[in-house]
């Protein structure tokens, strides 16, 4: 079994290619119990993918892809009330802090609110990921203990990304490698960015509109190939150079999380 946690809607803005009920749809024909929405920092989906995903019978993990000051992401997932009260209080401090459409993340203002959450360590842009990528592996070690140290092992999770492009053998192997000489373990996702990979024609326009270029000088901006759609287990286990394991394990997350939004008092 595998369980998509790290999923982007129309509401990471210009950088989701699909709406919601899509993604849904999507994970219901793949036969997921469970799917992780985590939109660029924010939580603006948070109501309409927990009632979407409940009527679908799918298990709603609300989350966010938070981008700190260094530009380094980080993947964070709510566990339960609490994960979820100190998420929202994150995200409103960061967005006080920032300017409109740039929330100021500090590493050092998670200290005391990551009880209820479970961290990945997010895609090619994660600090982890980067720091490899540049050569710095005693730096990228450093990195995964402070990380370790202020969720916890339990809740710290190094994420393997594939999506078949020529760097990620390499990144992928030293994020396995580095795991295992932290004790961590390894968890699998896809970086969604569309439901459905014909979405990826839609995604370049969205790519081109925000970096105000035309889709002929979009290269340098655009994602390398149309991978980064929802998959199913069977696709996911086909990918090399990531653990089976690593892949099963997203099923105890989604296990672990169940953080529900109540709107018995709403009418709708």
């Amino acid at each position: 079994m595998y369980i998509e946690l790290h999923t982007h809607s129309n509401f990471s803005f210009l950088d989701g290619a699909s709406r919601t009920e899509e993604l849904v749809e999507r994970a219901a024909s793949l036969g997921m119990p469970a799917l992780a929405m985590t939109d660029h920092n924010g939580l603006y989906n948070a109501c309409l993918f927990s009632r979407t995903a409940k009527e679908a019978g799918i298990k709603p993990i609300l989350g966010a892809e938070i981008t700190l000051k260094e530009g380094f992401h980080m993947t964070l997932l709510v566990e339960n009330s609490t994960g979820y009260a100190n998420l929202s209080r994150l995200i409103t401090k960061a967005h006080l802090a920032g300017s409109k459409g740039d929330p100021l993340f500090l590493l050092s203002a998670l200290q005391g609110c990551t009880e209820g959450l479970i961290c990945l360590s997010g895609c090619r842009s994660g600090k982890i990921a980067v720091l490899l990528t540049k050569g710095e592996k005693e730096q990228a070690f450093t990195a995964v203990k402070e990380h370790a140290a202020l969720f916890g092992g339990h809740n710290f999770f190094i994420e393997i990304q594939n999506h078949l492009v020529p760097e990620d053998k390499r990144l992928s192997l030293q994020l396995i490698d580095l795991a295992k000489q932290a004790g961590l373990q390894t968890i699998a996702t896809n970086n969604v960015h569309y439901a459905l990979r014909d979405d990826h024609a839609l995604h370049d326009v969205l790519v081109c509109i925000k970096n105000k270029v035309t889709l002929d000088r979009s290269a340098p901006f655009r994602r390398q190939n149309s991978e980064f759609y929802l998959k199913g287990y069977e696709e996911m286990i086909q990918l090399p150079w990531i653990p089976r394991e690593a892949i099963l394990r997203t099923q105890e997350i989604a296990e672990r999380c169940n953080f529900h939004i109540d709107f018995s008092s709403f009418a709708y």
